[in-house]
């Protein structure tokens, strides 16, 4: 069942009323204070028109998206990288191992 509640939010002096899964409120209502934050930011450096400093939010809240993904496919990338070459040296050390093991003829 998806049990969905209508909640209130506020950016800049506008209110909103959003339909969302009553598990994520919490969640909406910090993106909500991120975003009004965000949009402050953008207005503090002059940009009065409402439209664009929500455009102006929009691509910078997704550019920081973005890096940030690219930082964490790198990141995988990496610690893949080192699995390998590690199951590598187990692998090696297990069939050293077996070697050192076997019975001599």
């Amino acid at each position: 069942m998806n049990d969905t509640t209508d909640t209130s939010i506020e950016i800049m002096g506008k209110a909103y009323q959003i339909k969302c899964p009553t598990s994520e409120v919490n969640s909406l209502q910090r993106a909500a204070q991120y975003l009004e934050e965000k949009m402050r930011e953008v207005r503090a450096s002059g940009v009065l028109n409402f439209d664009r400093v929500a455009i102006i939010t929009a691509l910078n809240v997704a550019h920081q998206l973005l890096t940030l993904e690219q930082q964490k496919n790198q990141h995988a990338q990496v610690i893949n990288q080192r699995l390998i070459k590690l199951q590598n040296k187990v692998e090696s050390a297990l069939v050293q191992l077996e070697l050192e093991e076997q019975p001599a003829d």
